[in-house]
């Protein structure tokens, strides 16, 4: 969508000078269109990869707390373990001993299994992240395309003022239907100053 404040300058953008070619108003709209375009399309991309990186967060988030819940979940198996092979070796030689061992075994064997579980989810969680910021970085790249392309805009639309500016204040000439009358220059005289001289008393 075209910003309204370049929507004067495009006006032009049609216009041609007396060689049939496109005016300097005309080739600055064009390049405004352009860019207005691009703007445009980095939009949409913009806001394709903003919801990409939401999704990303809310896996990256629910991955984490399942995290944090697997590590207490194995703390838990640590202690369960420990307790079966005290229990174990404090029963001596006998049927509850055996059966202590093994359980503490099988228990064991949950917290091995349990860990590469930990270790994969672990890894995926920090690809996860990893996607995310580079989803950030282009997020503010992709804003910083689109004020770059926004402030070439702006510059383009202020030239374009100065030459509609110059155009439009330009002093048209005025036919005159004739010779234009002056006026005869009137003339003042200050009158003469008389000086009168005193005759002395004899």
């Amino acid at each position: 969508m075209i910003d309204p404040r370049f929507q004067e300058v495009l006006e032009f953008i049609e216009e041609r000078d007396e060689n049939g070619e496109p005016s300097v108003r005309a080739k600055i709209a064009i390049k405004i269109q352009a860019y207005a375009q691009d703007v445009d399309d980095l939009r949409k991309e913009l806001a394709g990869i903003e919801n990409e990186v939401s999704e990303l967060q809310a896996e990256v988030d629910g991955q984490s707390i399942a995290l944090h819940e697997q590590s207490e979940r194995k703390t838990d198996l640590v202690t369960e373990a420990q307790d079966a092979a005290v229990r174990a070796a404090m029963s001596g030689s006998g049927a509850g001993s055996a059966r202590l061992r093994k359980q503490a075994q099988a228990t064991r064997d949950r917290i091995a299994e349990f860990t590469k579980d930990f270790e994969e989810e672990s890894n995926r969680v920090a690809q996860l992240t990893i996607t995310l910021e580079a989803k950030k970085q282009a997020v503010k790249d992709q804003r910083g395309m689109i004020v770059r392309r926004l402030n070439t805009m702006s510059s383009l639309a202020d030239r374009a003022g100065v030459e509609f500016g110059v155009e439009l204040t330009a002093p048209q000439t005025q036919t005159q239907s004739g010779p234009r009358a002056v006026a005869p220059r009137v003339v003042r005289r200050r009158p003469r100053r008389v000086r009168v001289r005193r005759r002395r008393a004899s």
